[in-house]
């Protein structure tokens, strides 16, 4: 395998050097004269290609990791055990490529998209389900080895400007990007014959382009013992956007995370009018009606799974549909009996978009978060490319899920950081002898609670100089809110992606956004109490108690009578002594004895609204939202002393973070939580001292 291509010069391009070589260190025992015709073929690909290909600068096709699936012909198997994995067949010199923009072109270029190199997935996936044929499970004879060769994408130039072409001009002008990443079937010829999207990059057109524009994308096929197979692969498609195309300043779109979502004026016509008492008193709230789009939700249920005992045996809809079981069975047999009926229809082939949310909720409840993850995509990309009639609500439902599996992500990581062992220097704390750091030029999370408790002013010196911030990107925090943005123009009244959607914003302290997005809320709603509860709260921030006042008491009166107790409760501002009396009270007294407690607390008597209660429900709204509840241990701090000035979260290993709430002056007050849960509890240290305050004084 000396010979060379037949071009004038004698010399192959640089293009296809690498190529050559690895073809040239191959053994072909099934076929030995297959090797000169796929280079004759290679050979005219390179001839007919277009001069301005050539005239580019230079650059590797370079094939990397990839999940393959040997097809049978053009049979497509279903079965996971066909799921195979090739390590890339490159030599150590030469490694997966990220196109960059071309310095020299003929002509201007147009940069705006990336074709990432194939990635492996995260976790194997099955194809999408066409007619096929049977297809025995592969032999060891045809996992991977020396003779099989990934395919290698042709004119990556011409991918680009297609998909360049179909660039949304919203995203484009406004400089939005993101990463699609789609399973694609190429065949025996080098083309795509089937793509899908199994992760998404958060905009739905996006996602769009990538799967209209990936069947005019070509390959040198696939090879497997030297003659060429269809093979499935991930592949991700980066749109990166243009520079110079970006919108002057003043004419840039709204393209903020935290931007609202688009709804239908003419079906809500009335969101842009003011939000008052009178018109809270008229909308009537009596919970959110989904029957309509429940129903819809069932029929679409029960066409996947094809057997109407399963929804009469583990039922009702509304339980598999939330992947919760009813109370009266186990659990842990319910989720496994259920997931296993759903997934008998996605191995069928039937599935819908609810039967993967359903599913998808079980995996979740069962700990399998990333098949979580990839049911919910796939659920979304049936709606996507309409092969499903599913409801609204279904839609929602599964775009607000991926949007609290990426919000996991993003807390876990948002304003985590270390503190330098370098930044104690010449700082002396004789009752915190330790001083023992994590051996990565860090101090320990040990050393940070001594050094609070015991120094605390030297404590405040060590954080101001040696705090740094984990790097982290806004990514997930983009997704997130895109994620709850679509769920909400998918179905307007959607509850908790509208509340997902205004928390962030009130942890972003986007006050006038987030009152004018409680109250379309409330009103799309049918007045949700959470709506009302949002917009009293950024009333207050904005300096505006008069008209949060009557907001927080209308929804008060529109929730059950346990949560408006748990929010009216007053026990976290009370001493030991005020304490234990108050809970020894019946609901009808300790009503009476708040309206007496707060008469007692009202700052400006004179006015006609007492401040201090509109400050405390505001606190009480925040913590029952956005920190688990008024009850928790983060809760309780935040309703007696309010919001701290800062918060530094320390990763302390092993998925433990430790959070330092700083109220000024003394000691910051000290959390653990644990990634993988929701609660944040007060360290033993934390406890102790929050304690000891109880005692000292009562928080006004």
């Amino acid at each position: 395998m000396t010979d060379l291509f037949d071009f004038p010069d004698g010399n192959l391009p640089d293009d296809l050097k690498s190529l050559d070589a690895e073809l040239s260190s191959i053994r072909y025992e099934e076929r030995a004269s297959f090797v000169p015709e796929l280079r004759a073929e290679l050979a005219r690909a390179w001839t007919e290609e277009p001069l301005r290909l050539r005239s580019s600068r230079r650059r590797h096709i370079a094939a990397a990791a990839l999940i393959t699936l040997l097809l049978g012909g053009a049979a497509v198997p279903s079965a996971r055990a066909s799921l195979v994995r090739l390590m890339g067949v490159l030599g150590p010199e030469e490694q997966p490529v990220v196109v960059e923009p071309v310095e020299e072109e003929v002509r201007e270029p147009i940069r705006s998209v990336e074709l990432s190199p194939v990635q492996p997935p995260a976790a194997p996936l099955e194809p999408a389900e066409v007619e096929t044929a049977p297809v025995e499970e592969p032999q060891p004879s045809l996992l991977p080895d020396a003779s099989r060769i990934p395919p290698q994408m042709l004119d990556r130039e011409g991918a680009e400007e297609m998909l360049q072409d179909e660039y949304p001009d919203a995203l484009q002008l406004g400089q939005i990007g993101g990463v699609v990443r789609l399973r694609m079937r190429v065949d025996e010829q080098g083309r795509v014959s089937e793509s899908s999207v199994i992760e998404s990059s958060g905009f739905e057109s996006l996602d769009r382009v990538a799967v209209r524009v990936a069947p005019r994308f070509r390959f040198v096929p696939a090879l497997q013992s030297g003659q060429p197979v269809a093979l499935w692969i991930e592949f991700p498609v980066l749109f990166q956007p243009d520079p110079a195309r970006a919108a002057p300043r003043s004419l840039a779109p709204v393209v903020d995370p935290m931007s609202l979502p688009t709804i239908d004026q003419s079906e809500w016509w009335h969101l842009s009018t003011p939000l008052d008492l009178e018109t809270v008193a008229e909308i009537q709230w009596g919970g959110t009606a989904v029957e309509d789009e429940l129903a819809a939700a069932a029929a679409s249920l029960e066409q996947a799974l094809d057997d109407p005992t399963v929804i009469e045996r583990y039922g009702p809809v509304s339980a598999i549909l939330e992947g919760v079981a009813p109370a009266s069975v186990t659990p842990t047999e319910w989720r496994t009996a259920v997931g296993d009926a759903l997934s008998a229809a996605l191995d069928r082939g039937s599935e819908t978009p609810a039967s993967l949310l359903a599913l998808g909720r079980i995996r979740l409840r069962q700990g399998v978060r990333a098949e979580a993850r990839q049911l919910f995509e796939r659920g979304l990309q049936m709606a996507i490319r309409e092969e499903a009639a599913p409801s609204d609500w279904v839609v929602a439902e599964l775009h607000y899920e991926r949007g609290s599996l990426v919000r996991d992500n993003w807390t876990a990581s948002h304003g985590v950081g270390s503190v330098r062992a370098e930044a104690f220097g010449d700082a002396a704390c004789r009752a915190a002898r330790y001083s023992g750091g994590t051996g990565t030029g860090y101090a320990s999370v040990e050393r940070l609670i001594a050094w609070n408790y015991l120094c605390p002013s030297e404590m405040e010196g060590v954080f101001d100089a040696g705090f740094e911030l984990r790097e982290n990107s806004s990514a997930d925090l983009t997704l997130m809110m895109a994620s709850f943005r679509t769920a909400i123009e998918a179905y307007a009244p959607h509850t908790r992606a509208n509340v997902g959607f205004l928390v962030t914003l009130a942890e972003g302290g986007r006050w006038e956004t987030l009152l004018q997005a409680a109250r379309r809320f409330t009103r799309v709603s049918g007045g949700h109490p959470d709506g009302i509860l949002l917009a009293g709260m950024a009333l207050h921030r904005l300096d505006r108690s008069a008209e949060a006042a009557p907001l927080f008491s209308a929804a008060l009166e529109r929730m059950d009578a346990a949560r408006r107790d748990e929010l009216s409760n007053v026990a976290a501002l009370l001493g030991p002594d005020d304490r234990e009396h108050y809970r020894r009270l019946t609901a009808a007294e300790r009503r009476a004895w708040e309206e007496n407690y707060w008469v007692t607390k009202d700052r400006e008597p004179e006015t006609a609204v007492n401040e201090r209660w509109v400050e405390h429900l505001s606190r009480a709204v925040y913590a029952d939202l956005a920190l688990g509840g008024v009850v928790g241990d983060a809760g309780e701090v935040w309703v007696r002393f309010g919001g701290p000035e800062t918060i530094h979260i320390v990763d302390g290993g092993s998925g433990r973070l430790t959070e330092f709430w700083d109220y000024g002056s003394g000691p910051d007050i000290t959390f653990v939580r644990w990634v993988s849960s929701d609660r944040t509890d007060l360290t033993p240290e934390g406890r102790a001292y929050v304690d000891d305050l109880g005692r000292i004084f009562s928080p006004e």
